[in-house]
């Protein structure tokens, strides 16, 4: 997140010409990794959109087609915060591991109908590596409730699950060898999710959600992971001017 704001400055000029939000976001999210409590998270949020530019935590983008349209083309940064820090572990030798800290990411998006492709690559210097998503949502409106249950399909490079999920000599050796070296291939995940938005006002809304993800069983051989599934709950409340 601290990486991210000084970027997001960058953008201020362009924020009294178009539709802005501002609001609360927070999430309740489990990490796969071993004797790691749920994670809580609380910040402000602010979104913004134009015909090209928005901003829409943890993206910040420009569209390269004008909008509205039944396609997107876009590129951007994004935020991936699916590190590691040891000390939300209570195991004493996860605790010894180095951080897996998070990563500014740069990608390329397209995106038709329903249906959005994006390649996504490190570019903080964290591990160098990507990510492929191919993802899919459509909304369905119940009453004034506005439903979108979406799908998305991960593949993640070497050089990123390795990052992820590996274990080098030298972490090893911080625990006298209790956590064994382990050296992954590409992994990949299959996220289910669902949110509900709900206006409450002509300009405020809220919105709650829920997202459960299902990593490959290959993570089962890296001796830092404890389940190949994880749930996170999200919810917002926002403010549109």
């Amino acid at each position: 997140m601290k990486i991210l704001l000084p970027v997001l400055l960058l953008f201020t000029p362009y924020l009294a010409q178009a539709e802005i939000g501002l609001g609360v976001f927070g999430s309740i999210s489990q990490k796969p990794y071993k004797a790691t409590d749920p994670q809580y998270t609380v910040f402000p949020n602010i979104t913004y959109q134009s015909e090209r530019f928005y901003l829409r935590f943890p993206e910040i983008g420009y569209h390269l087609l004008p909008r509205p349209s039944f396609q997107s083309l876009a590129i951007g940064l994004t935020y991936d915060s699916s590190g590691l820090d040891p000390k939300d572990s209570s195991d004493t030798n996860i605790r010894r591991l180095d951080e897996r800290e998070d990563s500014i990411m740069a990608f390329a998006s397209y995106r038709l109908e329903s249906i959005t492709a994006k390649l996504v690559q490190d570019i903080s210097g964290e591990h160098d590596g990507y990510y492929t998503q191919l993802s899919a949502g459509y909304p369905v409106f119940i009453r004034s409730w506005r439903i979108i249950p979406s799908i998305s399909y991960r593949h993640i490079g070497s050089k990123m699950s390795n990052y992820l999920f590996g274990v080098s000599q030298s972490e090893s050796d911080k625990t006298s060898g209790a956590i064994e070296t382990y050296h992954t291939n590409t992994t990949s995940f299959v996220r289910y999710g669902v949110i509900g938005i709900y206006p409450i006002m002509k300009n405020a809304n809220v919105m709650i959600g829920i997202n459960h993800t299902r990593f490959d069983d290959e993570i089962f051989s890296s001796p830092i992971i404890e389940d190949n599934q994880t749930t996170s709950l999200i919810s917002s409340f926002m403010l549109s001017f």
